[in-house]
């Protein structure tokens, strides 16, 4: 509308600062909305402001404003992931800045910090006006990855599926699923009307929360190795049984998230579970042993599967014993860091450091190429592509690449046919809009599809804007290639060493391994049990596995020295996962199943998961015992157990 009535350079630049505050808009609750408006406000008014300035007098300074912005912007993502966000996006505001180059530096750092305004004002709005909004989206989003979950763990009763495959795949998606109960414990249990328990909403959540907790720590848990239970269950139709019963779980769950078809599972589903649950039984009757013992635990451990996900939607608070007092709903909370995070981390030994110098050496070239060009607002693209594609890890980068020098050029080819075959300039910008639209749809799950959208919508708004077409389309795929040729080099001259946080992250998380098991232990004698305790350490160590997972993964993608280790790495990924498992497994019996076995069968499983933490211990020497080594020496390990 402003496009049209008033003033195209002021409508774009609107419509900018809207597009670019409304990608920083995560999950959260007012406070974190609060913070991400606080931050994202200034930082894009500062960047319009100073690069438009420059533009505007034609000063090299802008090659220094791209390196510090480079450089302070990649650095904040020691804040967090919603800082992190607003720092990538404050870098987008530069890169499209010098793309416009605006006649008028002031009205346009205004317009564009206008739009941003905007888009937090009605996001405030929203967010007075429905709290739970983001709360209910990550419910559902953390009920959609136990429904993967839940048919993922299908493969690990199934003899003919390879267990490693398995145990990657699980590995990955129970990290997610970890992630994801983080985010939903930052945003409910911040919330103040839960402290006071004045908020009948609020305590209907954390009830959500609690089952959500529960449910993952039943599907986590195992009494024994999934080989030695395909060992002892074959030759017979359990694993069959429960594979079905997984089956049916799976599906039902993933229907809980479509609120519109029912909030309890289906009667016809219902009864055939029952009828698994009964056949399972009469085989747990039937065998003899330890078959009998397993086969009572799975069955036990599957109907409270059953019950949790049958009440999940249910608006009834029933609390039990396990529950933590409110006092201490905030040691759940990921601890929240500072300027001080950042001071700590401004040497080379930290890699979040190392990308932020890589980042403003690769856009101090952009710009400097950009500089000498006639056209300089077309090396925009140069630094647009380097700040999308451009990441800590050389695998991801040459991904990334991929993805967007093909998403590029399908772009290019379908924004020509459309500037060809439409004259009429509504009809354009219509279609520029449903691009837009489609690619806020595709931004996280596609970006390659993602691509393909946004350089319509650029594409088709430059013209609309500019009017010259062959300039637009050779400068957006040939400063894409030099972007992306930038982002491989940058990787390649400045690489991240991750020995130092997979050392960090690995030692870590054996400690959280240790304290785990020695609470579990202690938990055995009855006096000695506290539920708080236990989920608290729960709740460390499977944060320490999601990081410790994170660190091996982008050392195992380093070009130089990660392929020396991707054998060791997966096989402590897998050693890790099933630690984890097995104390999670030995931690239920105490809460959730009743202590079932003997004090020499406990004593058994304890000193088995201490062997595979033993093994994990050794192994973990590997990634560290000579950080100058790019082949360090091989040690031979035995076989897991």
């Amino acid at each position: 509308m402003l496009f049209i009535y008033w003033d195209g350079h002021i409508a774009i630049a609107f419509a900018v600062g809207t597009l670019l505050a409304a990608l920083t808009d995560l999950p959260g609750n007012k406070s974190d909305k609060w913070t991400t408006a606080k931050f994202c406000i200034p930082i894009f008014l500062i960047t319009a402001f100073s690069i438009s300035q420059a533009l505007h007098h034609q000063s090299w300074t802008i090659i220094l404003l791209l390196g510090i912005y480079g450089f302070a912007y990649t650095i904040i993502a020691l804040l967090g992931f919603r800082i992190n966000v607003v720092g990538n996006l404050g870098l987008i505001v530069a890169s499209f800045t010098i793309g416009l180059r605006p006649e008028e530096p002031v009205l346009f750092s205004l317009s564009l910090t206008a739009g941003a305004v905007f888009f937090f004002t009605v996001c405030m709005l929203q967010a007075y006006l429905q709290p739970h909004r983001s709360l209910h989206y990550a419910v559902e989003g953390g009920i959609s990855n136990m429904a993967k979950l839940i048919r993922l763990k299908i493969k690990c009763y199934d003899e003919r599926v390879p267990l490693n495959k398995t145990y990657k795949e699980l590995s990955a998606l129970h990290i997610r699923v970890s992630d994801q109960l983080e985010a939903i414990r930052s945003i409910l249990l911040r919330d103040d009307s839960l402290q006071t328990g004045k908020d009948n909403n609020s305590e209907i959540w954390l009830a959500r929360l609690y089952k959500l907790v529960d449910l993952y720590e039943l599907l986590m848990a195992v009494d024994n190795d999934y080989e030695n239970i395909q060992k002892t269950l074959s030759g017979g139709n359990t694993l069959a049984l429960i594979r079905k019963s997984l089956a049916i779980l799976s599906s039902e769950t993933a229907r809980l998230t479509h609120t519109n078809r029912g909030k309890t599972f289906r009667s016809r589903k219902k009864d055939e579970l029952d009828r698994l649950f009964y056949q399972l039984d009469f085989e747990k009757n039937q065998a003899t042993g330890e078959k009998g013992k397993l086969i009572d635990s799975i069955l036990l451990q599957l109907r409270q599967v059953a019950d949790i996900l049958q009440n999940i939607n249910t608006e009834q608070i029933i609390a039990d014993h396990t529950w933590v007092e409110s006092k201490n709903y905030i040691d759940f909370v990921a601890p929240q860091s500072n300027f001080r995070t950042i001071l700590n981390n401004l040497n080379f030994k930290s890699p979040v450091f190392s990308y932020a110098v890589r980042m403003a050496v690769l856009l101090m070239a952009g710009g400097l190429i950009g500089y000498l060009l006639p056209e300089f607002r077309y090396a925009s693209w140069i630094l647009l592509t380097i700040i999308l594609v451009a990441r800590p890890s050389f695998t991801t980068t040459q991904k990334r690449n991929y993805q967007r020098i093909i998403g590029s050029l399908a772009g290019i080819a379908i924004s020509l046919m459309f500037l060809i075959w439409v004259e009429n300039t509504y009809l354009l910008m219509a279609i520029a809009a449903f691009c837009l639209y489609l690619f806020l749809l595709f931004n996280k799950p596609n970006y390659l599809v993602c691509c393909i959208f946004i350089t319509i919508t650029i594409l088709l708004g430059q013209k609309l804007h500019e009017g010259e077409l062959h300039d637009i389309l050779g400068s957006r795929f040939a400063f894409t290639l030099l972007g992306s040729i930038f982002a491989v080099l940058g990787c390649l001259a400045i690489p991240i060493n991750h020995y130092r946080s997979v050392e960090q992250n690995t030692r870590s998380l054996l400690q959280h391994f240790r304290n785990y098991l020695n609470k579990i232990q202690e938990s055995f004698e009855p006096q000695q049990l506290s539920h708080y305790d236990l989920r608290l350490l729960r709740k460390f160590t499977q944060a320490s596995l999601a990081q410790s997972y994170d660190s091996l993964e982008q050392f195992a993608k380093d070009p130089i020295r990660g392929r020396f280790h991707k054998a060791d790495i997966r096989h402590f990924q897998t050693l890790a996962y099933r630690i984890n498992a097995l104390l999670v497994g030995l931690s239920i019996q105490i809460t959730r199943l009743g202590l079932q076995q003997t004090q020499e069968e406990l004593i058994e499983r304890i000193a088995y998961v201490q062997s595979l933490m033993d093994e994990a211990d050794q192994l973990a020497g590997i990634f560290t015992k000579d950080r100058r080594d790019s082949k360090p020496e091989k040690i031979q390990l035995q076989a897991s157990k």
